[in-house]
């Protein structure tokens, strides 16, 4: 597990001049909507409910900031492809999803989450490559394992990690052998 020392939430920022002045390095979880970053930042604090998990998609509108120790800070977005969002919505998220990646020189890192019966989306590769324009630490963390069998977990990993070429972890809230290896994944980033 990270080194956690009180994981608390900072704020929550529903636009870009909320976002804290910080220099503590970030490291923002990405997805579609009710894929389980949430999930993953409490399974990775040990912490049942530092982020709230939502039951229904598109429920995470802020923008995040959990700082998890003195050096460190995870911050989850609002999911994307969430198609009941009115268009005004989307170009907000739009909006603040720009403005968050274009202003945080501390962001070092990004963990892509995706639901294992799920494919890897167009959404998904957009924020791959943005991880690689901007030169930051990537992983793909497939949530929701405990919902297949073994070897369709093992299937799906081989599948990503060929295709992505970056580091593939699976997890789920049962699971801390997937939470430690993300764990020490984000520790080498740092």
């Amino acid at each position: 597990m990270l080194k956690t020392s009180n994981p608390k939430l900072v704020i929550s920022c529903a636009s870009p001049n909320q976002f804290p002045e910080t220099t503590l390095t970030e490291v923002v979880f990405v997805g579609k909507s009710n894929v389980g970053k949430s999930t993953l930042i409490n399974g990775l604090t040990n912490r049942k409910s530092l982020a709230y998990v939502g039951k229904t998609p598109g429920k995470t509108r802020l923008v995040n900031f959990y700082q998890i120790n003195d050096d460190l800070m995870l911050v989850d977005v609002p999911g994307y492809g969430y198609a009941k969002r009115n268009v005004e919505e989307q170009v907000k998220y739009g909006d603040l999803m720009e403005s968050y990646f274009s202003s945080r020189p501390q962001l070092k890192a990004m963990v892509i989450v995706m639901d294992v019966r799920r494919d890897f989306s167009e959404d998904d590769w957009m924020m791959l490559d943005l991880a690689k324009q901007n030169k930051l630490g990537v992983c793909i963390a497939i949530s929701k394992k405990n919902k297949v069998s073994y070897s369709k977990v093992l299937a799906v990993k081989n599948k990503i990690q060929n295709i992505t070429k970056v580091p593939v972890f699976s997890f789920d809230t049962g699971d801390t052998m997937g939470f430690d290896e993300i764990s020490y994944q984000i520790e080498g980033w740092l």
